[in-house]
């Protein structure tokens, strides 16, 4: 052991070769926590990059062709609706409930595509609502502006809005 420790040459390399281990060592160990940093950073960027994605998105969706025509048929569905609660008085039982059943079906099948139809006839108008007004009729009596008439209504895909309601407004 003596002999190996006299060896100048050896001892340089020995030297030599802990020196590079402990650089090794603390290169690495500084490049971990460099690493560290960088995932924390690139956490950081991902939310805030959904955040914006979120804040930017359009609020209505962009529609297939078939989609679209099923939001169509939601449309006509609710106006034959509409139309059939005027005559119904006139028609004989057996035919009025015939065409309720019919329209049931329609609307079932509508659903089946997460597509719902709103009308707002008769309720309280609020300014938060995603609304077309395309008229406001005066009355004294009303207390707080209300629905008239919904002309078309909203037509909800998925929980968006991809048709705004028509609406008639009541206002004092």
């Amino acid at each position: 052991m003596s002999n190996l420790l006299s060896n100048p040459i050896l001892i340089i390399v020995v030297v030599g070769i802990i020196s590079i281990l402990t650089f090794l060592y603390f290169f690495t160990r500084k490049s971990d926590q460099q690493t560290e940093k960088l995932d924390k950073f690139d956490e950081l960027y991902k939310k805030i990059s959904e955040e914006i994605k979120y804040a930017v998105a359009p609020k209505s969706l962009n529609l297939s062709s078939s989609v679209s025509e099923l939001v169509d048929l939601a449309t006509e569905v609710w106006r034959i609706e509409q139309r059939l609660s005027k005559v119904a008085d006139t028609l004989p039982e057996t035919q009025r409930k015939g065409l309720e059943n019919s329209v049931l079906k329609f609307k079932r099948y509508i659903s089946n595509y997460d597509i719902e139809i709103i009308d707002y006839t008769n309720q309280k108008f609020n300014d938060g609502l995603n609304l077309d007004v395309l008229s406001v009729e005066k009355d004294p009596a009303i207390t707080t502006p209300t629905v008239k008439e919904t002309v078309e209504p909203t037509i909800m895909v998925k929980g968006q809005v991809v048709k705004k309601a028509k609406i008639i407004l009541l206002s004092n």
